[in-house]
């Protein structure tokens, strides 16, 4: 990162608000850096540096995010996902939660990440050519979408959406039952610090942080506020992303069974999944004895590097045969996030994850996937979906 001569600041606009609830919302998870501030006098023939700690942080009017007491003008200051006054107040002071926050439209140029709507999205085939971001939407898994439990998960946050029907509290592949239904943030959430029990909790200060340096150390310095994952934020969320303007994911080259890939936005999803990642059995399968995490497999592998089979596989001919582009529609991570590629080279670079098939928050197929899986029929002739990684068997 280049820092300017002359001191410099970026700050965003107070009129960035969340456009369903009176244009008033300030964007809570906007990433923008600030420079740090250098003063510099000539003190006694010598230069004297006064350094600023660089920030990256929401700015704005307190009163568009948080209310003293709920109250003005003897009307409630909290709102739910609707818009909606609310009489029943939030933890720290805040008048939204997480999920009212972050539901509206996206057109390209909103500040705030739009992961929930409260009329349909539009998604295309593969989520990328509509307005739809990279995590999904919850839209299809709320009551405005239907309640279809296979296509988002089951967050209780903000009321919505119900516990699972079929799985209850319990994530496929999981040793057990949550504590609690899931939510966006905390114990049960994906988001925040997992040793607070509320989405409030969780998240408290983070949208305030310095989080310039994603390095895992903080919930704020870590991948969107995923403790401890790495990897680097396309500033538009995925907005209609290309080869060359999508996130870059971290991923872990694993070679065996029980690594579990520490930093990755796998071993996050092993966390509640991880029947599906890590234990000895649960990925190898049948492999030989000297190279158990390899082929043929009982679950599909995940943090597994296609660069790993051989040269004229099928598999190398992953973003087209000779030119390699990276494929959005089917994302792969890569150990190195510290720029975003726009090809692969098979070093550490082609690892499957998780959110290769699935997205996080939801979409309109089941089991979140990216794609219609019904449609994707071997020797049909067909292309992307599982054809983007397996490219011989279309």
């Amino acid at each position: 990162m280049l820092l300017p001569v002359m001191p410099q600041e970026t700050s965003i606009p107070c009129a960035c608000f969340f456009q369903n609830v009176g244009q008033w919302r300030l964007n809570m998870g906007i990433r923008l850096s600030l420079a740090g501030t250098v003063l510099a006098s000539l003190v006694c023939l010598g230069i004297c540096i006064l350094p600023m700690p660089g920030v990256a942080k929401v700015t704005g009017q307190c009163a568009q995010c948080h209310t003293m007491h709920n109250s003005q003008g003897g009307d409630p200051m909290a709102v739910d996902i609707a818009g909606n006054p609310q009489s029943t107040p939030n933890e720290t002071l805040l008048r939204y939660g997480c999920v009212a926050c972050h539901t509206g439209t996206n057109d390209g140029t909103n500040n705030i990440p739009y992961v929930n709507s409260t009329t349909a999205p539009t998604y295309g085939t593969d989520g990328t050519t509509g307005n739809t971001l990279a995590g999904g939407n919850f839209y299809w898994v709320a009551a405005a979408g239907g309640a279809s439990d296979a296509m988002g998960h089951n967050v209780a946050s903000d009321s919505l959406a119900t516990q699972d029907a079929t799985l209850g509290n319990t994530p496929p592949g999981g040793t057990g039952p949550l504590a609690s239904q899931l939510t966006c943030a905390g114990t049960t959430g994906c988001h925040g610090d997992r040793s607070q029990d509320s989405d409030f909790g969780a998240m408290s200060g983070t949208h305030h942080a310095d989080d310039t340096i994603i390095d895992g150390t903080s919930v704020a310095r870590s991948y969107r506020f995923l403790n401890g994952v790495l990897g680097l934020e396309d500033p538009d969320w995925e907005y209609l992303p290309t080869a060359t303007a999508h996130n870059q994911y971290r991923g872990f080259d694993r070679t065996s069974d029980t690594e579990l890939a520490a930093g990755s936005i796998s071993n996050l999803c092993a966390q509640c999944h991880n029947d599906f990642h890590n234990g000895s059995g649960n990925v190898g399968g049948t492999a030989p004895a000297a190279n158990p995490f390899s082929s043929p497999w009982v679950r599909h592998p995940t943090d597994f590097d296609m660069g790993n089979t051989a040269a004229g596989s099928e598999y190398r001919n992953y973003g087209g045969a000779g030119v390699n582009a990276y494929v959005v529609s089917a994302p792969v991570a890569s150990v190195d996030v510290s720029t975003v590629l726009s090809t692969v080279t098979f070093n550490d670079d082609t690892i499957v994850t998780c959110i290769s098939c699935h997205r996080a928050h939801g979409t309109p197929y089941p089991d979140l996937l990216r794609w219609d899986y019904s449609l994707i029929s071997a020797g049909g002739g067909g292309s992307g979906g599982c054809f983007e990684c397996h490219t011989t068997k279309n």
